[in-house]
C-alpha cells in the first residue's frame, strides 16, 4: 500500500462539540501534522474526500445507513467493520427475565456514555418531550424512580437480584440489565482499559470506591496486557481505533464497553504531539494492509510497557 500523506476525520454533522480538546483523535492529529501529514475534518457527508485514509469519529452507538455507505465507499478506512457498539450487540453477560440468573445486576444504557450522544446525534435529534424527559431524569433522586421510561442515565444502578429490578426496565429498549461482575483490588473497584490504534496500543487500570468506575472519580494505576478473551473480542469486532473497558472475573476477561471515540482526562492540545504516547505510529498498519486484524495477536507486535 502507498504511504499515507493525508487523513480525513469524519464527524457527525449534528455533533456540535466534535472538536472537543478531550477527544484522543485530536492528539493523534497533532502528531500526524507534526510529521507533515495533511489532516482535514469532514463535518458530515456532504462532500467527499481524496484523503489517503478515512477515520470515522462518529459519537453514536450505531452508525446510520447514509454514513455507513459513505464510509464503505472509501478505499482505506479505520474501523471499517465496526458499526454497532450497543451493549445488546457486544455484551456476553446480559440478563433476561426467566433466564435463571439470580445474582447481582447492574442497569445500564444500551448506548454509550449514558445514551446521551445517541439522543442528540441520531436522526433529527430529540424533540421537546424527549428533552424534557432527559432533563427530569437527571435529577438524582428522580432518576431511580423513572427508570422504566428513561432515555438516558446519569449513573448506573446495582441491585442484588434481578427480582429487585423495576418491572418496567425490562421493556425499556434504551436500557439493558447485565450481571454485575466487579473486579476488586485493595478494596476498590477495578476497570481495565485497552486503547488501540492500528499496530499500537496502551493499557491501564482505574481504581474507584464507586461500582461505576469513571475517570473523574478514580485513580489511574499501572496496567497489564489484555487477556486473550479481550484480544479476540477486538479482532472479532474489527476495532482498529478505540478503547475497550473490561474486568477480570474468575481469571477471564469480561468485555464491558467499546468506544470508537475515546477521550482523555485533559486537553489533547495541552502537551502537543508528545502526548500521542506512540499511538500515532500505528498509522503504518494501513500502509501495509487495510484489512482488520483477524488473529488474536495480529497487530500486537510491540508489547513493551505502555501505561
Amino acid at each position: 500500500m502507498p504511504p499515507i500523506r493525508s487523513i480525513a476525520i469524519l464527524v457527525h454533522h449534528r455533533h456540535r462539540d466534535a472538536l472537543s480538546a478531550r477527544s484522543r483523535i485530536w492528539m493523534l492529529a497533532s502528531a500526524w501534522r507534526a510529521r507533515g501529514i495533511r489532516v482535514e475534518v469532514l463535518h458530515g457527508i456532504g462532500r467527499g474526500t481524496d484523503a489517503d485514509l478515512l477515520i470515522p469519529h462518529l459519537d453514536v452507538s450505531y452508525i446510520p445507513d447514509d454514513y455507513w455507505a459513505f464510509i464503505q465507499s472509501h478505499p482505506r478506512v479505520v474501523n471499517r467493520r465496526l458499526r454497532d457498539v450497543r451493549k445488546r450487540n457486544l455484551s456476553t453477560i446480559l440478563v433476561r427475565p426467566g433466564d435463571g440468573y439470580d445474582g447481582p445486576v447492574m442497569i445500564k444504557t444500551d448506548g454509550n456514555c449514558g445514551g446521551y450522544p445517541d439522543q442528540f446525534h441520531g436522526g433529527s435529534g430529540p424533540g421537546l418531550p424527549a428533552r424534557a424527559r432527559m432533563r427530569i431524569t437527571r435529577v438524582p433522586w428522580i432518576e431511580p424512580l423513572v427508570l422504566p421510561w428513561a432515555l438516558t442515565l446519569a449513573r448506573y444502578y446495582v441491585y442484588d437480584s434481578p427480582r429487585r429490578v423495576p418491572r418496567g426496565v425490562w421493556g425499556n429498549s434504551r436500557l439493558v440489565v447485565e450481571r454485575f461482575v466487579p473486579e476488586y483490588r485493595d478494596g476498590r473497584y477495578v476497570l481495565r482499559q485497552w486503547v488501540v490504534f492500528g499496530s499500537r496500543d496502551k493499557w491501564g487500570m482505574l481504581l474507584s470506591t464507586h461500582p461505576q468506575v469513571k475517570s473523574w472519580t478514580s485513580t489511574r494505576v499501572t496496567g497489564e496486557p489484555p487477556p486473550r478473551e479481550i484480544i479476540e473480542a477486538r479482532c472479532r469486532l474489527g476495532l482498529d481505533f478505540g478503547k475497550i473497558d473490561y474486568v477480570l472475573n474468575e481469571g477471564r476477561g469480561v468485555l464491558l464497553d467499546v468506544n470508537p471515540t475515546p477521550t482523555l482526562r485533559a486537553s489533547a492540545f495541552s502537551t502537543g504531539p508528545v502526548a500521542s504516547e506512540g499511538l500515532d505510529e500505528g498509522l503504518a498498519y494501513w500502509e501495509a494492509d487495510d484489512s482488520p486484524p483477524r488473529e488474536p495477536d495480529a497487530n500486537l507486535s510491540d508489547r513493551k510497557d505502555r501505561q
